[in-house]
């Protein structure tokens, strides 16, 4: 027991540890919010070119339509989101906040009008940010994870391919578009 909750405190209390285990603590509460709450997902998501879409910008990551949303956007989240901090332990938060918040001002200005959520404009973008290091650095550790990467969560990137129903294909693209121009910025 001792050891569980050392663990527990070193996750949420010291860094680097933080920078994930905060965001899932939220992403877990967010989707408990959408659950007891039938107002949350239309009144914090991002709603295109509407003024009250705009709290999306901030919430909509952390917010989930149920558990099975959750359960596909935590692992890829933790997962990707330890191989950016690992390359940028200090710059993560600015990595990390320039994504969702570019994410998230692109699927307000171009997506369907509908109301989109969840962490997976995030985690494409993620995936792109390494992956596109990997391109232009073409530096052996960068090109082992950005394979390992397209190896592991490549499957993801049929996600950007426009479908129907109440996947926010848009918050993919966005996200992946915005990871490599993210990278792009830091590096090219």
């Amino acid at each position: 027991m001792d050891a569980a909750l050392a663990f527990l405190t070193k996750l949420y209390t010291e860094t680097p540890w933080i920078f994930l285990s905060w965001p899932a603590a939220a992403m877990v509460l967010g989707t408990i919010l959408v659950a007891v709450w039938s107002g949350a997902a239309q009144r914090l998501s991002v709603v295109p070119r509407t003024g009250a879409g705009l709290v999306g910008l901030v919430a909509a990551p952390f917010l989930h339509a149920n558990a099975a949303h959750l359960l596909a956007n935590l692992p890829p989240f933790v997962g990707l989101g330890y191989l950016v901090l690992h390359r940028h332990e200090a710059r993560f938060i600015e990595i990390a906040g320039t994504i969702a918040l570019a994410t998230g001002g692109l699927v307000w200005l171009l997506a369907r009008k509908a109301a989109h959520l969840g962490m997976s404009g995030v985690i494409f973008g993620f995936l792109g940010y390494l992956v596109a290091v990997a391109w232009f650095t073409r530096t052996t550790p960068d090109l082992l994870i950005g394979g390992g990467v397209l190896l592991f969560y490549g499957g993801m990137l049929a996600g950007v391919a426009p479908v129907r129903g109440s996947t926010s294909w848009e918050s993919h693209l966005c996200g992946l578009l915005v990871g490599i121009g993210r990278a792009w910025l830091d590096l090219g």
